[in-house]
């Protein structure tokens, strides 16, 4: 691949106000709905494709503002060499050179040859309409600068510049069996002209009107109706005036009119493909542009002409189960030129690499840009962010926001909670939850909701040892100015406690009890007593100190059940043992048997804070995120 798009600015241009992209050979989209992946793929069409309209729908506008006609949408594009020539600087190479001529430019402080395009969309007062203007800019400014710098090469961006620079747009919505009657899909263009010779094409036309002959001639009903229709020189006032049936394409030009796909597996009949599922026609369509695609950089490379092809893809995994998802994307990788994916699968996440990755999100409805920031990461944290989160939770980059506790329990409890406060679901408020599985596992999710501008919110176990360890995950990953704002949302459970404990000790004993009744039976507790009471519960230090090694010295405890606080303790102690059971159904038995208080306080807290950033309108019946 001889170039790269670098970067692309984007100002004005419908819910982006003020973005900026860093692209890669094989970029992914990510983010919610209707938060600018699909507006960022048409930024690009109109930078690189001829003939686009554009209205006054495509210029950004405020919540409530009028649209001033003086407003301009800019898309600027930075298009670089990929290979350094022997002192290290990047050069196009022969063909690029002599097809970008003068349009290129070069950086005044490393030498590095760029071609930098812009697309100005702009009002024309004569036109009453919105016009498209592309130049080539004489520096790359810096982004502060972007949006007033008005330097332009004279060379004007013609069509031939722009047509080494294809664009390859793929909708959600492909379909095979829609695009073969489409003359201008890649499916028309390829089989509109099937490369014969004239002398091919003249023989095989011969044989194609002989054996159309053959079938009239053949069948007494084509036969019928022919001499039927030829009755219509009788009415038309033309001398050699004359209908014939084709029941076969006898031009060569139309046999894209009658070509039909038809598909079969090992243990099927063979239908044709319009009656398979939107599965296979997707992917089908998919591979048909893969076909074109390549079929157009092979006659380039005989002719000698650069090429870089651009494909734009939506929702590669539209209709496929996981695996086709999987195997669609490897395809993707595949193919030569430059790739931008917008996607919502995890599956697809789950492959791609972590530098690839860009995050689309909207706030105040201006679309923003983020990206997983690796430059000043160790190896081992780009593996966990890679297997802890892109392999095995990819939905979280979906999220507007993470809630992070540390165990099994508080993951399952805390959405069933959740549900109760804000009578809707922790997703339908794009919230995930997630057990981080302890508290030092903190950090690569800390980093992803840094990066991609989540709202993060924790609650933690309230050990000291677990408290310092927290806040130092949080400063190492936050700027001191952010950390206040992150520490709102950071909840530490009271007097040293884990969840289970805090649950007891802020009075849910009784329904922990009716809870454990239901997984364990009735007499589960004595039962637990007589088991586990007086036994070894492991050794402990004590405040004494060994005169040979200066160590605490250990001593062994016992289970002491004997008391009320005892009892309280064998409670404690047979829900630790019984977490896996126990923790999909106590928050539920909470909520059904209490009148009040049916949200233990510090997870109300903790909803507050959730509450005022996210405005979630708790109602009755329905909640509603706004």
């Amino acid at each position: 691949m001889g170039i790269i798009i670098k970067e692309i600015r984007i100002r004005n241009f419908r819910s982006y106000q003020s973005a900026d992209i860093t692209l890669s050979e094989n970029c992914v989209l990510i983010g919610a709905n209707n938060v600018g992946k699909t507006t960022l793929l048409q930024a690009i069409q109109v930078a690189f494709l001829r003939g686009i309209r554009v209205s006054e729908e495509d210029i950004y506008v405020e919540l409530n503002e009028l649209l001033p006609k003086s407003r301009k949408a800019i898309i600027d594009v930075l298009i670089v060499p990929v290979e350094k020539n022997e002192e290290g600087i990047k050069e196009f190479d022969e063909k690029w050179f002599e097809h970008i001529g003068e349009l290129r430019s070069e950086d005044t402080v490393t030498l590095d040859q760029f071609l930098a395009i812009r697309t100005i969309i702009s009002y024309n007062p004569l036109k009453g309409e919105y016009d498209i203007e592309r130049k080539a800019l004489i520096d790359w400014p810096t982004t502060e600068a972007a949006e007033n710098y008005n330097e332009y090469k004279k060379n004007r961006i013609t069509d031939k510049v722009l047509q080494a620079l294809p664009v390859f747009y793929m909708d959600a919505k492909r379909d095979i069996s829609v695009e073969m009657k489409d003359r201008n899909s890649y499916w028309g263009k390829l089989v509109r002209d099937v490369g014969l010779d004239s002398k091919d094409i003249e023989d095989i036309e011969t044989t194609l009107d002989t054996i159309n002959n053959e079938i009239i001639h053949k069948s007494p009903i084509l036969k019928h109706l022919t001499d039927n229709l030829s009755k219509v020189s009788r009415t038309v006032s033309t001398s050699d005036s004359s209908i014939k049936i084709n029941p076969v394409s006898r031009k060569i030009k139309d046999l894209n009119r009658g070509i039909d796909l038809t598909f079969k597996d090992e243990h099927s009949e063979r239908f044709p493909i319009s009656n398979h599922g939107m599965g296979t026609r997707s992917w089908i369509t998919f591979l048909t542009v893969v076909a074109y695609i390549s079929w157009k950089i092979e006659q380039m490379e005989k002719e000698e002409v650069p090429f870089h092809p651009i494909m734009l893809l939506e929702e590669p995994e539209a209709h496929l189960h996981p695996q086709a998802q999987r195997k669609i994307f490897q395809q993707i990788n595949d193919l030569s030129g430059q790739k931008i994916v917008s996607t919502h699968s995890p599956m697809i996440v789950g492959q791609v690499d972590i530098n690839d990755i860009r995050h689309i999100s909207k706030i105040e409805g201006k679309s923003n840009i983020n990206f997983i920031n690796t430059a000043n990461l160790e190896g081992k944290d780009i593996r966990k962010i890679k297997f802890e989160i892109l392999k095995s939770r990819g939905d979280l980059l979906f999220a507007n926001a993470i809630l992070l506790c540390e165990g099994e329990t508080e993951e399952q409890a805390i959405p069933t909670f959740f549900k109760e406060y804000f009578h809707c679901e922790a997703f339908e408020a794009g919230i995930n939850i997630i057990s981080v599985g302890g508290s030092g596992k903190y950090k690569p999710f800390l980093r992803i909701a840094k990066d991609l501008n989540m709202k993060v919110y924790i609650l933690s176990d309230g050990e000291p040892k677990t408290i310092k360890e927290v806040r130092k995950l949080v400063k190492a990953v936050y700027d001191e100015d952010e950390i206040a704002e992150i520490s709102k949302g950071i909840k530490f459970l009271p007097d040293g406690s884990d969840f289970e404990k805090y649950l007891i000790n802020a009075g849910y004993a009784e329904e922990i009890s009716i809870a454990m009744t239901e997984i364990l039976g009735d007499g589960f507790l004595e039962q637990y007593i007589s088991a586990k009471g007086n036994t070894s519960n492991g050794s402990r230090p004590t405040k004494d100190k060994c005169d040979t090694c200066n160590q605490f010295i250990y001593e062994k405890s016992f289970r002491d059940y004997s008391n009320d606080d005892g009892r309280v303790q064998a409670l404690l102690d047979c829900i630790h043992d019984n977490k896996t059971a126990y923790s999909s159904i106590i928050a539920s038995t909470i909520i059904y048997n209490r009148q009040t208080e049916k949200i233990p306080p510090m997870i109300e807290e903790l909803f507050i804070e959730i509450e005022n950033d996210f405005k979630i309108l708790i109602q009755e019946d329905e909640a509603v995120n706004i």
